[in-house]
């Protein structure tokens, strides 16, 4: 029989390389999704090119931008908000706890239950767009735009469901471990996109029928979003028939979690919808456009640091907190928001300063003209201010809800909403579109800094506070020579880059982005700064399980 001592020391042991396997499955996880990201965020930016070069800053294209909102907005608010929230710690609770096929009736449970919830809405959404006066949407210069943003909002607004959807089936494989199918749905849509432009293009008619058929195309493409998503779904072990049973306890703690959520953790994207509608009938019905243009742009980093790491983070954080392991839960968190926030201030700061070359050599063909880039340029400079924010919230808003503290956030939310509407009627007569930008940056690094210091005294994480101003402070003084660098390298290639896009996105984009990274990475490494040894670490990890060796088995 074995001394109690040393039995107790082995289970800890066992313990401690659970927790240490745990956290380097976190760091490849975003690492993979961030990956994937990248893919379709370039995607995303080509499919954008094809779109401002064929409609330009005219109203078919706003118009598209307009109705385009409402069901992104959706999908925002589920995908990445209170849905996803609610839902991956339910079932990572009922799968730690009863097992597989206790988790796949969870699973079959919410997913009958949102397809009901999905169609209603969808039916009501439709009556509100029948009944809206069409007087509300009428542009004296361009008569077509009224009846075109109505029927673009009739082909768009279907599109919710599936992308909805969706957002469980993408839950369920990042609970067993699947990060790659989920991350890879936004390139299967960006390619049907891409395509259909290129068709629209070469088609008769005027830009109002181009606009309806690439609607037609992207309501398409969000439907094989979800197909793509069935076999990973399979393979997870938790596909099962969808049942309706709305007592089932664990719908009832999703939809009693989800609700207050649809405010704390999507408040920047109620918020982005109601800017877009401001922007139309404030300023322009152009203006939408280049709103979208600027918001592009900064999804880009958005995507690839703080919707990869929150979506990463998330379950571990999840499970964390529901054992009350708070050592852990604290260090998960610092990690996740330490390196989130060391990345996102060399990409705002490089976001500002090549901002002009990103908007000319990206979008500046066709019809998008030298007025409506130089618009886009103060918009994206604004804009990217608002990055380290964005990316805080991301991490921030889902410890909130690993903790199930749902007010919080909710009364944050509130308080932000209205402050972010006060902002943009003062601000759009006065600064246009850079005006409504700037109400988004505030808004943002609000949220970020109240949702901090609310969770540095719910968890006592008054290291957390330190750990995280230490590292703006670090990332900060790094990134201001970067950005300096990244500048000045694509203003001396200007005059030498030409005509070629490929040229010019080498030497004027990626050059200078290239040297803007050595520059951070050194002056980092000066100061000293263990966010860039952890990301080594985690590299280093990621190479060496791959190698086969070290890598803790993988659940499903």
């Amino acid at each position: 029989m074995k001394p109690r001592g040393k039995h107790h020391s082995v289970s800890e042991e066992q313990e401690g390389s659970g927790e240490r396997a745990r956290l380097q499955r976190f760091g490849r996880a975003a690492l993979r999704i961030a990956s994937w990201t990248l893919v379709s965020r370039v995607l995303g930016l080509v499919r954008d090119r094809y779109m401002f070069g064929l409609f330009g800053k005219g109203p078919e294209l706003g118009a598209f931008h307009l109705a385009w909102t409402l069901p992104n907005t959706f999908r925002r608010l589920l995908g990445e908000g209170a849905l996803s929230a609610a839902f991956v710690p339910v079932l990572t609770k009922r799968l730690d706890k009863d097992g597989i096929e206790a988790a796949r009736r969870t699973f079959a449970a919410v997913f009958g239950a949102l397809m009901v919830v999905l169609v209603a809405l969808t039916a009501v959404l439709f009556v509100v767009v029948s009944l809206l006066p069409e007087a509300w949407f009428v542009d004296e210069e361009a008569p077509g735009y009224a009846p075109l943003l109505r029927t673009l909002l009739f082909l768009l607004l279907p599109y919710l469901a599936p992308v909805s959807l969706m957002t469980i089936v993408a839950g369920a494989q990042n609970v067993r471990g699947r990060f790659a199918l989920p991350a890879l749905a936004p390139a299967v849509l960006n390619a049907v996109w891409i395509a259909a432009v290129l068709v629209a293009a070469t088609r008769d008619g005027d830009l109002a029928d181009k606009a309806v058929f690439v609607a037609i195309c992207v309501l398409v493409g969000g439907v094989l979003q979800l197909v793509v998503q069935l076999p990973g779904l399979f393979a997870s072990g938790l596909a099962g028939r969808p049942r309706l049973d709305f007592a089932d306890p664990d719908l009832r703690q999703v939809v009693r979690a989800m609700l207050p959520m649809l405010l704390g953790l999507s408040v920047l994207q109620l918020n982005t919808l109601i800017t877009q509608f401001l922007a139309a009938f404030l300023i322009d019905t152009g203006a939408p456009s280049i709103l979208f243009l600027g918001n592009r742009l900064l999804e880009f980093p958005h995507a690839l640091l703080g919707v990869a790491l929150g979506t990463a983070v998330f379950p571990l954080l999840s499970l964390l907190g529901g054992r009350g392991e708070h050592g852990e839960f604290r260090e998960t968190v610092g990690r996740a928001l330490g390196i989130g926030l060391f990345f996102a201030l060399p990409a705002a700061a490089g976001l500002f300063a090549l901002a002009p070359w990103l908007v000319d050599v990206l979008f500046r063909t066709g019809r998008f003209d030298a007025v409506a880039a130089a618009e886009a340029t103060t918009v994206t400079r604004v804009l990217a201010c608002a990055l380290p924010g964005l990316i805080a919230v991301q991490v921030l808003a889902r410890t909130h809800y690993a903790l199930e503290d749902m007010r919080t956030p909710l009364r944050i939310a509130v308080v932000l909403l209205f402050v972010a509407q006060g902002l943009n009627l003062f601000l759009a007569p006065r600064l246009g579109t850079a005006g409504l930008a700037l109400s988004s940056a505030i808004v943002a690094t609000v949220n970020a800094t109240w949702l901090g210091l609310a969770l540095s005294r719910r968890v006592g994480g008054e290291g957390l506070l330190a750990r995280t101003a230490s590292t703006l402070g670090r990332a900060g003084l790094a990134a201001l020579p970067s950005a300096a660098a990244a500048w000045a390298t694509a203003d001396v290639l200007t005059e030498t880059a030409g005509s070629s896009l490929t040229l010019r996105a080498l030497l004027l984009l990626l050059l200078p982005a290239g040297v803007g990274i050595v520059v951070f990475i050194g002056a980092a490494q000066v100061l000293g700064a263990r966010e860039l040894l952890e990301f080594r670490r985690g590299l280093a990890a990621r190479r060496h399980a791959r190698s086969g060796a070290g890598e803790a088995p993988r659940e499903g």
